[in-house]
């Protein structure tokens, strides 16, 4: 192999990386706030009981916030736009499906380490019927029975937080978007236990890796684009607006 293909592939490979750690995150974020439609349900209310985030790196997240929102505005938001212009809604909805339903692992060591044995079950219960009657997770056939209704998601950063670890400084990771210090190390753990994504991957052939990467990120690039369009839309000051929003959903999910 040349130099230059050496080079191009391990460019290659982590472009696939990030964009695989963005989805991680990401989709977590997504489904954290989907059911927050408006302002108020975000934040709530506000002047009475405003959010109190430690900051100590704002001069570095505020350049890191800057960095991303172009990404995710000249990058992110084109590829979203253009695959939602090109798929069939249904395909889209059975794609975004299949790769929740490969969530699964993470989702069921959130239950199990925060002692929810029910929900753990219930996970697992789900995971094999929409990956059998549900032909891999492209229909969610979990949903027709009563008592296999969708749980909300559990990571293992909410574990920690169950725990009583305390979130630890706010922070603004490149590409990934807003964390905290307690959510970077679950984040770390998700993907140690999640079997298609590195450093522990089941995928042997880094080009299928990459493959599952990028679809994996076209997938969920609306549900990303649309999260991050509705923290940050029609607030005075963006930045401040993510981190409040940010901060109070993770803690809202945590204390559930």
């Amino acid at each position: 192999m040349s130099q230059r293909s050496y080079y191009k592939r391990l460019f290659l490979q982590y472009c696939a990386f990030a964009l695989t750690l963005c989805v991680s995150l990401s989709t977590g974020l997504a489904e954290g706030v989907y059911d927050y439609l408006s302002e108020e349900e975000l934040y709530g209310d506000f002047e009475e009981e405003p959010t109190v985030v430690r900051d100590p790196l704002e001069s570095v997240n505020r350049l890191t916030f800057k960095f991303n929102d172009f990404i995710y505005m000249n990058v992110v938001k084109h590829v979203a736009e253009g695959y939602q212009k090109v798929t069939p809604d249904a395909v889209e909805r059975g794609a975004s499906n299949f790769f929740k339903n490969l969530g699964y692992p993470v989702r069921l060591m959130g239950n199990l380490l925060q002692g929810r044995m029910k929900g753990g079950w219930l996970e697992t219960e789900r995971f094999v019927v929409n990956t059998t009657l549900g032909v891999v997770g492209v229909f969610p056939a979990a949903n027709r029975f009563e008592r296999l209704q969708p749980l909300k998601s559990e990571d293992i950063g909410q574990a920690l937080g169950a725990w009583g670890i305390g979130e630890g400084p706010y922070l603004v990771l490149p590409l990934l978007g807003p964390s905290n210090v307690r959510d970077l190390f679950g984040l770390v753990g998700d993907r140690a236990v999640n079997p298609l994504k590195e450093p522990y991957s089941v995928i042997g052939d880094s080009r299928v890796r990459t493959a599952y990467s990028v679809t994996n990120f076209v997938v969920k690039s609306p549900t990303l684009m649309r999260t991050y369009s509705q923290m940050k839309d029609g607030a005075v000051d963006p930045y401040s607006s993510m981190k409040n929003g940010y901060s109070q959903m993770r803690r809202g999910m945590i204390e559930e």
